[in-house]
């Protein structure tokens, strides 16, 4: 731990200094060691999440309501952090030499309803939108309702607005759990005190925060278009690298 870090208050994130790709370089690299650590646990993660996005797309199809996949694939990634709990709770195992047990259970279940509520808030407002644009017509298809996004005036103005509004709740929801649910699987506090400390630390160190975010989306991206098969190895992945930064920023520990 550097002088910088130990004069930073142990509930405050520090400020990052250093060159933005070493920084996420550093956190790939320490969750790659992980994901060496515990191959079968963490593809097991991920088969798990694979698995549950089939069933989920199978679902929406057999009961006829293809128009909500989408909506609910970026609802997905608003509560999908709380799938990585365990993984964080093996990272930890691993530097803490034994402590498996998460901190503090009942506000990682409330920060879940939480997140919930933001994700079934956008499937709301996605609805709204299409329907301001195409008023309440009877679904087409999904291959047709595409065809007319693509094509038509009004489907590009709703894949505009509806990217702006997706795009506040998904900023929202990332600055307020990125390490508050890392937080909150290491230390005893309440989700409302974690969420804030997330979003400063998220705020004070935007430009990395955002570089990140785009890390994420681009292998959350890989993984739709592999057939949600590259989740498989992605989302450990992720889910180790994103402790790793709140160790980084939160406890000063890099290596």
């Amino acid at each position: 731990m550097d002088l910088a870090a130990a004069r930073t208050p142990p509930w405050k994130a520090r400020r990052v200094e250093e060159p933005i790709a070493t920084v996420i370089k550093r956190w790939l690299q320490l969750a790659v060691s992980d994901l060496k650590r515990h191959p079968t646990t963490a593809v097991c993660y991920g088969i798990a999440l694979c698995a549950a996005g089939w069933v989920t797309i199978l679902l929406l199809w057999y009961f006829d309501l293809e128009w909500a996949l989408l909506p609910i694939l970026a609802g997905g990634m608003l509560v999908g952090p709380l799938a990585t709990v365990g993984l964080y709770s093996m990272s930890r195992r691993g530097q803490d030499g034994g402590a498996t047990d998460v901190a503090s259970p009942e506000q990682v279940i409330l920060i879940g309803i939480i997140l919930m509520v933001f994700a079934l808030a956008w499937i709301r407002a996605a609805t709204l939108i299409f329907a301001i644009f195409f008023g309440l017509l009877p679904f087409a298809g999904f291959v047709e309702t595409m065809t007319t996004l693509l094509s038509s005036p009004q489907g590009i103005a709703t894949i505009l607005v509806g990217s702006v509004f997706g795009g506040l709740f998904a900023a929202l929801g990332f600055a307020i759990s990125v390490f508050s649910i890392p937080m909150l699987v290491d230390r005893k506090i309440d989700c409302f005190s974690a969420m804030g400390l997330s979003f400063n630390a998220t705020t004070h160190n935007f430009r990395l925060m955002i570089s990140w975010a785009v890390v994420v989306c681009a292998g959350i991206l890989i993984g739709l278009l592999t057939g949600l098969l590259g989740l498989i190895f992605i989302f450990p992945l992720l889910g180790f690298a994103t402790w790793h930064a709140y160790c980084d920023l939160f406890k000063g520990e890099r290596a």
